[in-house]
């Protein structure tokens, strides 16, 4: 019974490193996924982000643009030779103007008090006879500055040229002197007529144009105060009104139904002059829109717009999706490899089960004499004996089976996260399939190290070292990776209390640093806040290295079977780590302990070694 008992125990205990390596694999990949649209929506943010940083620099450099012109037309307005109507030298001033602002301004056009064109700048003679004297009072620029006496600014205007502008225009007037009924001279502001800036609108979208960073995918508009489209990438919209049936109609072309009442919304919004933005999903996937109104003088003038494609989060998504296949062909590998694993350890037990379900029998059907008998419950002690050794050695050889598809894992993932082109994202979740796999392979590793305690197969390479010095190196690792979020619920302080000498040791230097691992790992793990504490006493004949925590402390239940196999009530680990390490010290002729700290919160574990004698 004893033996079946050993036989079932074998196969459960291989079938949970199974089932372990399974449930790491599946929950490496939701991790992977959770963190894939963590990155989709980082990546989206950014995107408006940027889109809303450019509205605002188009904004502001439109602004600017319209401030010199106003500037230009506030000279102008307060020139003395304009004032006094001296024509040669005013001409000459409106011209220097219009250079100065030539990139924007089609021209500057000076009228009279009757609305007649008394000059426009940069004219040759033949064509200033054309234009001289023609009545253009009719016109909003002129008749509405006319009777407000302030600066006018148009929406669209198409010009006697067929040419559509924007027109700013600034009144111009001259003070007159008369007599009061009371005898004092009264000073009054007389109308003379108005100064105008004439803004081309294709020439207002290549300053637009160019206001866009060269590598940028944004696309880039202008609104009037009603809603007149004044300047798009898609010229067919050049003059519509947004809000109007025939604009409407051209959006079923480009955003999803469902899109088009919120895109209005936003529309609406802006024309009140109002800084917002907001997402719109559309045939060809989602756009950020950002809207920002131009103001000049603190009133409300156009209203600029950026639409901006997630073209970069639909890249990004893509690579993602590239690593999560990647992610899933990891998957299945190690759960075909787990499952042949499992097949093999449940047909030897089946084959053993058998062997001894015959010998039984053949014992019982026995009526050979009792000296036979013995002889054949010796021969049948010694095949048992055999089967225990045949099947340790086929659990060494199954947990090196179950590391071998760990290998490839690692060695790709190495090979990928030591490419150069690679994206530093993209070496980010790489880096999350490397830690998983190297979980794995430190589960193997713990399951042949139990195998060789238990065979008394434990082989240390002993050499003389620094324990001092191996000490800050561990405590150094594990700052670094609780610096760099490696480590969950990384708010922890490592400190180290050690001696001003070095202390030397011979051991096996690789096994003492598996021991100390594990207790820092441990305590760390069990720590959520406060410092955890690793120090080095020297004695005579021994040395004492402790690993205090600021943890949980000890469970009592626990306590009694604290360095045994599988003693854990975390839920995380397989409570090898302890028993691994106990061993190994008792195998250099030391000695491990743990005890709960006895007026503070957690547990200190220590161990000892033999001293080295100087």
């Amino acid at each position: 019974m004893f033996k079946f008992a050993l036989f079932r125990n074998n196969a459960i205990f291989l079938v949970g490193i199974v089932a372990i390596a399974i449930s790491l694999s599946i929950l490496s990949y939701q991790y992977f996924a959770v963190t894939s649209n963590q990155i989709i929506q980082i990546a989206s943010e950014d995107i408006r982000s940027n889109a809303r940083t450019e509205a605002n620099d188009i904004s502001h450099s439109l602004e600017n643009e319209m401030k010199a012109v106003i500037s230009n037309l506030y000279i102008l307005a307060h020139s003395t030779s304009v004032l006094s109507h001296q024509y040669e030298k005013a001409h000459n001033i409106i011209d220097a103007a219009q250079n100065s602002t030539n990139h924007l301004t089609d021209f500057y056009m000076w009228l009279d008090e009757k609305g007649k064109i008394i000059w426009i700048s940069n004219i040759n003679g033949s064509t200033y006879q054309k234009y001289n004297g023609f009545d253009l009072s009719y016109r909003p620029y002129f008749n509405i500055a006319k009777s407000t006496h302030k600066v006018y600014y148009s929406s669209t205007i198409e010009s006697n040229d067929n040419v559509p502008r924007l027109y700013i225009s600034y009144p111009l007037s001259n003070n007159s002197k008369s007599a009061s009924n009371t005898g004092q001279t009264v000073t009054t502001d007389k109308f003379d007529g108005v100064m105008v800036a004439g803004i081309r609108i294709t020439s207002l979208g290549y300053f637009l144009e160019n206001q866009l960073l060269p590598e940028s995918k944004n696309n880039m508009g202008l609104l009037d105060k009603k809603g007149i489209i004044l300047y798009s990438d898609n010229s067919s919209y050049i003059g519509k009104y947004v809000l109007g049936d025939e604009f409407q109609h051209t959006l079923s072309g480009i955003v999803l139904p469902s899109s088009e009442s919120l895109l209005n919304r936003l529309f609406e919004q802006s024309l009140l002059g109002n800084t917002g933005s907001g997402d719109i999903p559309g045939r060809s996937g989602i756009y950020t829109i950002v809207y920002q109104p131009v103001k000049i003088d603190g009133n409300y003038f156009l209203t600029s717009y950026i639409l901006a494609p997630h073209n970069l989060a639909s890249n990004v998504g893509n690579l993602v999706n590239q690593q999560k296949n990647f992610s899933i062909f990891i998957i299945i590998i190690i759960t075909v490899a787990a499952i042949v694993v499992a097949f093999f350890v449940l047909s030897w037990n089946r084959r053993l089960k058998a062997i001894i379900i015959s010998k039984t029998e053949e014992l019982r059907t026995s009526n050979v004499s009792l000296i036979d008998t013995n002889k054949q419950l010796a021969k049948a002690n010694d095949e048992l004996k055999n089967h225990d050794i045949i099947q340790k050695e086929f659990i060494n050889i199954a947990a090196h089976e179950l590391r071998t598809p760990i290998q490839p894992i690692l060695g790709l993932s190495g090979l990928l996260l030591r490419d150069k082109q690679t994206e530093k994202k993209r070496q980010e979740l790489l880096e999350i399939v490397f830690r998983n796999a190297k979980r794995l392979e430190r589960l193997t590793d713990d399951i042949l190290d139990i195998t060789r305690i238990e065979s008394k197969s434990l082989k240390l390479k002993m050499e003389l070292f620094n324990l001092s010095e191996m000490l800050r190196d561990v405590i150094s690792d594990f700052q670094n990776q609780i610096d760099k979020g490696q480590i969950a619920r990384a708010n922890r302080k490592l400190e180290f209390i050690g001696l001003d000498e070095d202390i030397f040791v011979k051991a096996d230097k690789d096994r003492i640093h598996q021991v100390i691992s594990n207790l820092l790992s441990n305590a760390i793990k069990f720590t959520n806040e406060g410092e955890v504490t690793i120090s080095v006493t020297k004695f005579d004949d021994r040395t004492v290295v402790s690993v205090k925590d600021a943890g949980s402390g000890i469970d009592p239940k626990i306590l009694p079977k604290l360095f045994t196999k599988f003693a854990t009530k975390s839920g995380s680990g397989t409570g090898l780590g302890l028993f691994i390490s106990k061993n190994i010290v008792e195998a250099h002729g030391g000695n491990m302990w743990g005890k709960n700290n006895a007026n503070e919160k957690g547990a200190t574990f220590s161990f000892s070694l033999p001293s080295e004698s100087d």
